[in-house]
């Protein structure tokens, strides 16, 4: 897992996005390997938006209306 301070990702929403898909795909693999289906479900489900939310955001450009978070 890359380690950020929240200094980094502080102002870039597509970067704090982005973090935390990567934080959530790590946290995925270690519920899975220890047999947690349902958490490990729910993480990927909170990456996946988290994602989206990344991509949607960096394709908005800075002062979008839609570079809000939902």
């Amino acid at each position: 897992m890359t380690e950020r301070s929240s200094v980094d990702i502080a102002g870039d929403a597509a970067a704090t996005a982005a973090y935390v898909a990567a934080i959530t795909a790590e946290l995925s693999r270690l519920a899975r390997s220890h047999g947690f289906s349902t958490l490990a479900y729910v993480l990927d489900m909170a990456r996946q938006e988290a994602r989206a939310l990344a991509d949607s955001v960096s394709s908005a450009g800075p002062g979008s209306a839609d570079a809000e978070p939902r």
